[in-house]
């Protein structure tokens, strides 16, 4: 299988060769190196910013109408090449190419072309009280992406930072970094200027430290892990810049009793499942009537064995490898750990998949019988499991679904639509989705998460709003 080229920094307008240590991008799938990034460091992180300065002031001097042409430009163009991107994602990390078109190039595109229309309806300037208030350019923006949906994440951020008149500095997962510069050059040619869009590769440990600690910086945006979130937002309080933080999840799906259940069960073993489970909004947690468990497993393992497993360029396949070999094992240890623990596995294995003679697979897993405090009720596994839990009544469900440290997603299975909105009411998270809206169809409506979930959100004018700063023209 042929390699893809290095992965360089763009500063400036100029692709940059970065001084420091090369790192393998390992196909998760056939095991094997598809290409280098290097990393990028201080200086070029230092050199980044200070291009993203120079370029501020006649990027946020454009008329918004201007902004947002160029994010429809891209649209266009991520359209042509939506082929190209599912195929890279594919490469890097496994997704499979079905999903990877929905979700890596025509899910960024449809934000791309919302962003713009959202951008020219914003109240950039409202009169209070005699007064103006405007809404302006936060300045340099940080953005700091994931492996796990790395189209779609550096689009959320980049169009609406770009949108605000701010230009970027992105740092791309070290793991993704071949589709970030793919897209990349379609900024480039729908007409992007030098220095609005920068990008500096490396590990979050060396260049996104820097990045997210440099003081020219006027928001930081950041998608990962808690323990890292703590870390981004610690480095960037240390010179008073907001931060946008999208991290874990460990999100419920409520089956209510009056649903219809095996439309509920393909649901959210379907939201539990995406992405191989790597999706901070996964409905890793199915909670279920106790009278009905054993009408609910059944319908559970036969859906959840229904799923192709296979290579992602397999149009069939519904499930790729993990991402990583580090990351098969930490999913297997939780599986293990589970049983351990007194769950029972409804489908599923601790032991490696043998779907294939290689490639970093994870049989999909179903957990009932846990105790709550048990780690894989309580951890994001960010991978193939699902934990079923039992509940007593409504209000049982409702405390089992808060007594999590998350609170990014949730959802409500039911034939009542208006009662499920009395539940959804009742739960901690950002987004509550009924009866199975995705996120991927309401564009316009905030993404973002409450406790250890982060804070800020994404998407719509909610989004563009993160990066910008209020100021009031008093007369």
């Amino acid at each position: 299988m042929a390699e893809l080229e290095c992965a360089h920094a763009l500063i400036g307008g100029d692709w940059t060769e970065s001084p420091g240590p090369a790192i393998p991008v390992i196909d998760p799938y056939h095991e094997e190196m598809i290409g280098e990034v290097a990393e990028s460091g201080l200086d070029l992180v230092d050199r980044a910013v200070a291009a993203a300065t120079q370029a501020q002031p006649g990027w946020a001097g454009r008329d918004v109408d201007e902004r947002a042409r160029l994010l429809e430009g891209v649209a266009v163009l991520l359209d042509r090449d939506r082929e190209r991107m599912a195929e890279l994602v594919g490469r890097e990390m496994g997704m499979p190419v079905g999903l990877a078109r929905v979700t890596q190039a025509e899910l960024p595109a449809a934000v791309l072309r919302t962003t713009a229309d959202l951008a020219r309806q914003f109240p950039w300037s409202t009169r209070i009280d005699g007064a103006v208030v405007h809404r302006c350019p936060a300045g340099v923006v940080a953005a700091i992406t994931p492996w796990n949906m790395p189209v779609h994440q550096i689009v959320a951020k980049v169009a609406a930072a770009l949108a605000a008149g701010c230009p970027v500095v992105l740092k791309p997962s070290e793991q993704t970094p071949f589709d970030a510069n793919a897209l990349v050059k379609l900024f480039i040619e729908a007409g992007c200027p030098p220095g609005v869009l920068n990008t500096v590769t490396g590990t979050g440990a060396v260049t996104g430290t820097a990045l997210a600690g440099h003081p020219g910086l006027g928001h930081v945006s950041f998608t990962g892990s808690v323990a890292a979130g703590r870390t981004v937002a610690g480095l960037a309080a240390r010179t008073l810049t907001r931060s946008t933080l999208e991290l874990g999840g460990k999100s419920p799906a409520i089956i209510l009793p009056d649903a219809d259940l095996a439309t509920a069960v393909a649901g959210a073993v379907a939201g539990g499942l995406v992405n191989s489970g790597q999706a901070c909004n996964a409905t890793t947690r199915m909670l279920v009537p106790a009278h009905l468990i054993g009408e609910v497993l059944p319908l559970v393992k036969d859906e959840v064995e229904n799923y192709v497993l296979g290579a992602p360029a397999d149009p069939a396949t519904r499930q790729g490898p993990l991402a990583s070999a580090r990351q098969r094992d930490r999913v297997l240890a939780y599986i293990s750990s589970a049983v351990k623990a007194g769950g029972t596995l409804v489908t599923g294995s601790a032991e490696p998949s043998e779907v294939s003679a290689h490639g970093y697979f994870v049989d999909p897993a179903v957990i009932t019988g846990l105790p709550e405090n048990a780690e894989a009720i309580r951890e994001e596994i960010f991978g193939p499991v699902i934990a079923i839990q039992a509940y007593s009544d409504i209000d049982d469900a409702v405390r089992i679904a808060n007594d999590c440290d998350f609170g990014l997603s949730a959802e409500v299975w039911s034939a009542d639509a208006e009662h499920a909105q009395v539940i959804a009411a009742r739960l901690h998270a950002g987004q509550v989705k009924i009866n199975g809206v995705r996120t991927r169809d309401r564009l316009a409506v905030p993404f973002g998460g409450m406790k250890n979930s982060g804070h800020g959100r994404e998407l719509g004018t909610y989004g563009i709003e993160e990066f910008t700063e209020l100021r009031a023209v008093l007369s």
